[in-house]
């Protein structure tokens, strides 16, 4: 796991599960935007409605759709346990669901996974009611992870683009967040991704790391400084099915 910065996510703010605050501060650079994000679309979302959680792995924001009809969809090749236990085992391109049967689709962190994005939003854009809406996030900058399926990482003019063409209007897209702070999480993610071997230097290692993490802790206090928000970890986005 990618290393920590100090807590953002307080016990008991917004009235978030023990469960759901303790997965969004294992990452909190990358997480807490993205749950802020989720809480807005949850909001938006009527009760009752027909949510899907494409990709949903474990559903670690399943408590914020409590006051709708939430259902998740994942492959039976997940890395994650609770996605092999979806209500909906399938590929993303080739839901068994009806056309039009869904009022929102949330597809988080899930793109980067697929070999055929395009595929998969056409899909998403078939089981949607008209008007219903889809919201998902996307990587930027990650390092390789859930191997051998990490494909993609997008931009915001490609992720306009793979949307509109499947059909979807008023799109709006937003990077999640400053160029200090991805590159506080890179430096954090360095520590995981360089790996451990018994040839005598995992102690040096452990060494880099730690200035690794005071580094990162240095730069997430320059955030501020960022006004153009033009190197994020990656994108929210919002679409509407005409």
């Amino acid at each position: 796991m990618p290393g920590k910065t100090p807590s953002t996510l307080g016990p008991g703010k917004r009235g978030v599960s023990e469960a759901l605050r303790t997965f969004v501060e294992e990452i909190p650079l990358e997480r807490l935007p993205i749950l802020d994000f989720i809480e807005n679309v949850a909001a938006m979302t009527a009760p009752g409605a027909r949510v899907l959680d494409l990709g949903a792995g474990n559903a670690p924001y399943r408590e914020l759709f409590r006051h709708t009809d939430y259902r998740t969809s994942d492959w039976k090749e997940s890395p994650h346990t609770g996605g092999r236990r979806a209500d909906v085992v399938a590929q993303a391109w080739a839901l068994p669901l009806e056309q039009e049967s869904v009022k929102l689709v949330l597809c988080t962190q899930v793109l980067e996974h697929v070999p055929e994005p395009a595929r998969v939003l056409s899909e998403c854009f078939r089981i949607l009611e008209p008007g219903g809406r889809l919201a998902l996030t996307v990587p930027l900058v990650w390092e390789l992870h859930e191997l051998p399926h990490d494909y993609y990482r997008y931009t915001d003019r490609g992720v306009e683009h793979l949307l509109t063409i499947a059909g979807f209007v008023e799109v709006a897209i937003a990077p999640r967040n400053d160029s200090f702070t991805t590159l506080a999480q890179l430096l954090l993610n360095v520590g995981h991704a360089i790996g451990r071997r018994p040839d005598g230097l995992d102690p040096t290692r452990e060494k880099a790391l730690e200035i690794l993490n005071d580094l990162a802790g240095q730069l997430t206090r320059l955030a501020p400084l960022d006004v153009t928000w033009k190197l994020p970890l990656g994108y929210s986005a919002t679409a509407r099915r005409p």
